[in-house]
């Protein structure tokens, strides 16, 4: 599921602004590579601990869409990551008075949308959902065309994986070519997203609850709510929503009783997100990327870190 977040403020240059311009699914077929129209490879890199080199593991994450398919490859860049926070598996989906499936097999690809038909349990009924990636041309891009700002919404810039990597030196820049993909999720309904690698090992969801309260030491505000999903609205979930704290951003947990487990589950809401692709007036998350840009931080992080 793509799917799904940090004093002052410097706007960054507009050398690099004027470079961050949306290019259409001809375009970037054309000049940047990205492919056939039923198929796209989207490409993030992940961290993990390894304990034993008793460090950050580095991993390089490709995801390609076909229609009818799905295919991750994650390759080793630093140290061994461990995999267990890639959920790539079908999905068990609950909404109001709706349970289904959601199965890469069903899948369809066409120019930057990846659509997936949820249908009902034992029935051809469906709806749809569908994430449309925009293209974003990052060449020239640099890290401090990113700054985190406090309180958080006076963050500006374009957050790329070159933010991220402290030890990547600030004057490295994105090659011509390199693209990132901002992704706008659409759904025609609201609904939680869990499958076996969610499980929490909790043996009640007031539990889960409770460890979900307490998982900020500081003096962050937070709501928490209870309702009913799936057939009948019988499934039990939970909700906690930690409010935007000093330079931490908001977070939200989900949890749902299904069958004897307790599942920590995705939440995606009705109607469409509207990703923000202006840095003047806030963040662009751009560590979506193609492969041009995804070879050079490969080789950059390999010989930094």
């Amino acid at each position: 599921m793509t799917a799904s977040l940090h004093k002052w403020i410097l706007l960054p240059s507009m050398i690099s602004l004027m470079t961050l311009a949306l290019v259409g699914c001809e375009e970037e077929d054309m000049f940047f590579g990205a492919g056939s129209s039923n198929s796209m490879t989207l490409t993030r890199f992940a961290d993990s601990y390894d304990s034993q080199a008793n460090d950050t593991a580095i991993a390089r994450v490709d995801e390609t869409y076909r229609t009818g398919e799905y295919e991750i490859k994650t390759r080793n860049l630093v140290n061994n990551y461990s995999n267990q926070s890639l959920n790539t598996l079908d999905k068990t989906i609950l909404a109001d008075k709706f349970e289904g499936r959601l199965e890469h097999k069903n899948i369809e690809v066409k120019c930057h949308t990846v659509k997936w038909p949820i249908y009902e349990k034992n029935t051809n009924n469906k709806f749809n959902y569908q994430t449309t990636y925009k293209t974003l041309d990052l060449s020239g891009v640099k890290a401090d065309d990113y700054r985190a700002g406090v309180p958080l919404s006076n963050s500006r810039g374009i957050k790329t994986a070159l933010s991220h990597y402290s030890k990547l030196p600030t004057n490295l820049a994105f090659p011509a070519g390199s693209v990132c993909y901002n992704p706008v999720v659409t759904s025609e309904r609201k609904f939680l997203a869990f499958n076996e690698k969610d499980k929490t090992g909790y043996t009640a969801l007031d539990k889960w609850i409770a460890a979900a309260e307490a998982r900020f030491s500081d003096d962050r505000e937070h709501s928490t709510s209870e309702f009913g999903v799936g057939v009948g609205n019988k499934q039990k979930a939970g909700r906690v929503m930690f409010f935007e704290y000093k330079n931490q951003p908001a977070y939200q947990y989900n949890g749902v009783e299904y069958g004897k487990e307790i599942y920590e589950a995705s939440y995606v809401a009705e109607g469409s997100s509207n990703p923000n692709t202006n840095s003047f007036r806030g963040v662009v998350d751009c560590t979506i990327v193609n492969d041009v840009a995804a070879d050079f931080l490969e080789r950059e992080i390999k010989r930094y870190y």
